[in-house]
């Protein structure tokens, strides 16, 4: 998880490079933070209308359980639906990073037990971060040496602040250059000389760029979290398969329905108003993303676990976190009927 959240924040950076000013990336991620705004608290109302109709007073509690989404299953599913790279990756991709960081406050405000975050530790994060922003100036030419060694501190501070020390890498990314090493070579030679390279030397650089530490590191990791994070949340999930309840179903509809109707509402809402910016897509692209969001799986595990103490209700919320993964299979199937459609049209 430390490296899929990690490869999800250099998408995050590469698109916010491109935003010119702070107007811009305003613009550009308003629509996401208002679809993932509707995705949060339209399935918990749902939930806690659906408890309050079905369910029991000691159900209320696992409200937070609809609010996530797990970037890693959605991202693959949408990635399968609609192609690599089509806007809308990018647009859940930011909704589902503020869902989980929704969450986390959740946790923090709603589920805190015993062990406080300790402070003191988490200067070692800071420390991390001054160093990942300092270490480039200090060994230009080890930017992966500065990142290990940031990502190791930040990882030991997250973990002894009793906090989720998956994160350990999202702060540090920023600070990855995006610079090629064609760009970053010539800025330190003109620092340290005043001569300016031969037109030979200009037209071996252009021919042979070295990518930046930034693409480096997320073509590296890319293949291990696109595979491999898929299977390690069914490992990791330890829900023992037993007889679904009532709690089960009420998180698996309101994950589906709430998220789906809330975020596609949102998105269908905000272009119709053409507030501030349109999404930029299909009406199916739009409702495909929406339903990539119901799945909750890796987060709202977590979730079921800081909400309930172990017993029947813990496994009922942990069975309904795990089914959310069905949420996904309507994505797929609409996505290849819809493509068939287009190709007997043309």
């Amino acid at each position: 998880m430390t490296f899929f959240f990690a490869l999800a924040m250099t998408h995050i950076v590469r698109t916010f490079q491109a935003f010119e000013s702070v107007r811009d990336v305003a613009w550009h991620t308003f629509n996401p933070f208002l679809a993932m705004m509707a995705g949060v608290i339209v399935p918990a109302i749902l939930f806690l209308l659906s408890v309050f109709i079905w369910g029991t007073p000691e159900m209320t509690k696992g409200f937070g359980i609809v609010t996530a989404t797990d970037i890693t299953v959605a991202w693959l599913i949408l990635r399968l639906a609609l192609g690599k790279n089509h806007p809308a990756i990018s647009f859940l991709l930011l909704l589902a990073l503020g869902d989980d960081i929704f969450g986390m406050l959740v946790i923090a405000l709603f589920y805190s037990h015993a062990d406080a975050p300790n402070m003191p530790a988490l200067l070692l994060v800071a420390l991390a971060i001054l160093w990942g922003a300092l270490g480039k100036k200090i060994l230009p030419h080890q930017p992966f040496l500065v990142f290990t060694s940031a990502g190791v501190i930040s990882w030991l501070g997250l973990y002894f602040a009793h906090l989720h020390p998956a994160l350990a890498l999202v702060p540090l990314i920023p600070f990855l250059s995006s610079v090629s090493g064609m760009r970053e070579n010539a800025l330190l030679a003109s620092e340290t000389s005043s001569e300016s390279p031969s037109p030979s030397e200009r037209t071996s650089r252009v021919k042979n760029p070295k990518p930046s530490p930034l693409v480096r590191f997320e073509h590296a990791v890319s293949p291990w979290v696109d595979y491999g994070l898929f299977f390690f949340g069914l490992t990791n999930a330890g829900v023992p398969l037993g007889q679904p309840g009532t709690l089960t179903w009420i998180i698996l509809f309101s994950l589906f329905a709430g998220k789906t109707l809330g975020i596609y509402t949102t998105m269908r809402l905000t272009e119709k108003l053409h507030f501030l910016r349109a999404v930029g897509f299909s009406r199916q692209a739009q409702l495909l993303t929406a339903m990539s969001a119901s799945v909750g799986l890796t987060v709202s595990l977590f979730m079921a676990e800081a909400a309930f103490p172990p017993g029947a209700l813990q496994n009922e919320a942990k069975l309904g976190a795990l089914f959310s993964l069905l949420n996904g299979l309507p994505v797929i199937v609409l996505a290849r009927l819809n493509k068939r459609t287009d190709e007997e049209k043309r």
